[in-house]
């Protein structure tokens, strides 16, 4: 008997340590910041060797970047009706992402409600008014909409729609044409007014110019925000009618009306050329596009494709932007902001920062330019040949990649693009997913992957 209560006895301290180790290494990702590695852990980790409340906040993060903004509602009511007192500071954070799940969700006047609550509350207690802004911001954003609803509603029947693909030029010129790139599009109408339409998946929200907003009739709203490029810049939400692109339309299409100010006259002037930018709020309407290069197509699967990947390799983030995963020939993570509203893939400082051995010794010197939102970096750059990046299961090699060091090319200043994170190790643009035959885009699965040809 003795024998046998110290046989139990090790195992509950077993399993308590086992407990232990779990909720310390949730704690530490959640810490960190690091979503895929913490959706990872919540799959392999049983529920019940972590603290609950851990374990509930785990799960409500990870749907809140996985976009499953139903289940991260869920999961999110239940921490903030039955556990407000548990969280302590974290409540804060907890409502915030309740209301912009809510308003994933298409819950826009509930959203609303709970952002502006948030900022009343926050105002009276006399809160820095730059945090308070931004709620207030939201508020009003998802007030407009919810006074518009429902938002980005399908008027075309379930299907498999496919839409010719065709390029533009006007933004990415150069005297050098190995150094050419372009835009991808597809051909839409807006209010029933033929439009070319930018593909953009770096793009929160659809984009188009004051006189474009005017010509194509769209409904000014009265709400504003600022969008994030090299810098900032403030715009104005506006509500087309209807939106439609091959046999596939939406009613109450919500763009923000901006007209990129880079600083430089020049780019400014080919700037106004720009056609209006489809980004994921149509995207994320469709659930999945093939990007069907070898055929110069771009397919809408009637139903998504089951996830090929042991896991996502996809988040959604808080500002809107798509976050890519992948490894490198160590077998070691990076991380990409997916944008194929640019054309180059390029490295960038955090990258650059931890492989600066590599770079001087077999890069060649040159020249970082990217224009955007707000301004123009012009920064000290290497160029290194050959590099193999991996897309899901596919993987490609690019001839030429451009680092970029983040110091500015006359200051000897770091700069850093505002849309960017800072441990974002670079940007996958269109010259990668063009050495694949088809590239599938799923944000109902959440993963991205590259099929060779």
């Amino acid at each position: 008997m003795r024998k046998r209560l110290l046989i139990l006895l090790c195992m509950l301290i077993a399993q308590a340590g086992q407990a232990q180790n779990a909720d310390k290494r949730i704690s530490t990702l959640m810490g960190e910041s690091r979503w895929f590695d913490l959706a990872h852990e919540l799959k392999t980790t049983p529920a019940d060797s972590v603290n609950p409340l851990l374990y509930k906040m785990a799960v409500a993060i990870t749907h809140h970047y996985l976009n499953r903004p139903d289940s991260a509602c869920i999961a999110l009511g239940d921490l903030l009706n039955n556990h407000q007192n548990e969280l302590g500071g974290n409540t804060l954070s907890m409502a915030v992402l309740m209301g912009m799940n809510l308003a994933r969700a298409d819950h826009y006047a509930e959203a609303a409600d709970l952002m502006q609550d948030l900022y009343n509350q926050l105002k009276a207690l006399g809160t820095d008014s730059m945090q308070t802004g931004n709620y207030l911001t939201l508020a009003q954003q998802y007030r407009a909409f919810a006074g518009n609803a429902p938002v980005c509603q399908p008027l075309h029947p379930t299907g498999t729609y496919r839409i010719p693909m065709k390029t533009h030029n006007a933004m990415h010129t150069a005297k050098d044409k190995t150094k050419e790139g372009h835009f991808i599009t597809m051909d839409g109408h807006i209010n029933g007014k033929e439009s070319t339409l930018v593909f953009d998946t770096g793009a929160g929200f659809n984009i188009i110019s004051s006189n474009q907003a005017c010509d194509y009739g769209l409904r000014l709203l009265d709400v504003t925000n600022k969008m994030l490029g090299i810098g900032t810049q403030q715009g104005r939400y506006a509500m087309a009618d209807t939106l439609r692109i091959g046999g596939m339309k939406w009613a109450n299409v919500p763009f923000f009306v901006v007209d990129i100010q880079t600083g430089d006259a020049r780019i400014d002037s080919i700037g106004t050329l720009l056609p209006p930018v489809i980004g994921l709020p149509i995207m994320l309407r469709m659930k999945e596009v093939r990007l069907d290069f070898e055929h110069r197509q771009f397919i809408i699967p009637a139903t998504p494709s089951p996830n090929p990947l042991s896991e996502s390799n996809l988040l959604r983030t808080d500002t809107e932007s798509l976050r890519l995963v992948t490894t490198d020939k160590d077998g070691q993570p990076l991380y990409f902001h997916f944008d194929t509203g640019g054309y180059n893939t390029t490295f960038q400082p955090y990258w650059y920062n931890r492989h600066k051995h590599e770079v001087l010794n077999a890069g060649t010197p040159d020249s970082s330019r990217v224009a955007g939102i707000g301004g123009v970096n012009i920064t000290r750059g290497y160029r290194l040949k050959h590099k193999e990046f991996r897309l899901g299961n596919g993987t490609a090699v690019l001839d030429s990649v451009m680092v970029n060091t983040g110091i500015d090319l006359y200051t000897g200043e770091q700069k850093r693009a505002h849309f960017l994170k800072d441990e974002d190790d670079g940007i996958v643009g269109l010259d990668l997913l063009e050495r694949f035959r088809m590239v599938i885009l799923n944000l109902k699965e959440m993963y991205l992957n590259g099929i060779p040809y």
